[in-house]
């Protein structure tokens, strides 16, 4: 029955049973991203523009960790509303805007920063696995300088979807390029190797306009990001030391669905 839906889009393929499924639906999915959004206030704060994109990106990454989770949220209705006020000041928006394929719509604000994503995915069967590629846009407006910063997000890989134990993984490059002054990161997140060798691990650089590596950054997209200076060979700058930029939250032990608080709080909107 599978054959047929080799290289297929997953999205209009077939009717999952609801086990699959975890207690929330896309649209609050998507405002998990406003969890760690301290770190888009203190990207609008920065007065170094280097360290605006470590802040930036340590934020995008930060919600790997919750699109890692093998449970599928639910397909909104076309025209279902999902909205999240009061956390830091910010109030979130989303919209299911089309059914067929699936796009959502969504828009976060305070007082620091502006945040517009739509949300649509292509995806590709491939029998035991499926590819997912985001292909919507993400732009995140600084307040302070008027700074625009554009997202474009590496892809994700389901595994062992039909047998096994499934798991996700993500792999390929982030990059994220402020289009005000033409500074970016990109960072690469490594794909996982035999025996998990690799996996969660993320590295990359923040350049200039001119392409010349200034930060250094490193972690893992489940746990934690740091950065430190480098020179422009990309090694690290003698005396300066790696910091912490982002750190995943607590995540109450035995928790059947791998919620964080924040989630807990979503969910029960």
């Amino acid at each position: 029955m599978m054959q047929k839906y080799i290289g297929s889009d997953v999205t209009s393929m077939v009717t999952l049973p609801v086990i699959v499924f975890e207690p929330m639906t896309m649209l609050q999915k998507m405002a998990e991203l406003m969890e760690y959004s301290y770190l888009l206030d203190q990207a609008d704060a920065c007065e170094d523009p280097y360290m605006r994109l470590v802040y930036a990106t340590s934020w995008a990454i930060s919600v790997y960790y919750a699109y890692q989770r093998t449970w599928k949220p639910f397909n909104p209705i076309l025209g279902e509303t999902y909205e999240m006020t009061n956390h830091g000041g910010i109030t979130f928006l989303a919209e299911q805007i089309s059914h067929h394929p699936p796009m959502s719509a969504g828009h976060a604000e305070n007082e620091h920063f502006a945040y517009d994503v739509t949300s649509k995915l292509k995806t590709k069967f491939l029998g035991n696995s499926v590819d997912v590629y985001p292909i919507g846009r993400t732009r995140v407006t600084l307040k302070r300088d008027g700074v625009v910063l554009d997202l474009v997000p590496p892809p994700t890989k389901v595994h062992n979807l039909i047998f096994g134990r499934t798991w996700v993984d993500t792999l390929g490059e982030m990059i994220m390029t402020n289009l005000t002054t033409g500074d970016k990161a990109v960072l690469y997140f490594q794909p996982c190797g035999w025996f998990g060798a690799g996996r969660y691990e993320v590295d990359g650089y923040v350049y200039n306009a001119a392409e010349e590596p200034q930060i250094l950054m490193t972690g893992k997209w489940n746990e934690s990001m740091n950065y430190q200076p480098c020179d422009l060979d990309g090694e690290p700058l003698s005396g300066s030391e790696l910091k912490e930029a982002w750190r995943l939250a607590h995540v109450p032990k035995n928790d059947t669905f791998q919620y964080t608080q924040f989630a807990h709080k979503i969910k029960q909107f």
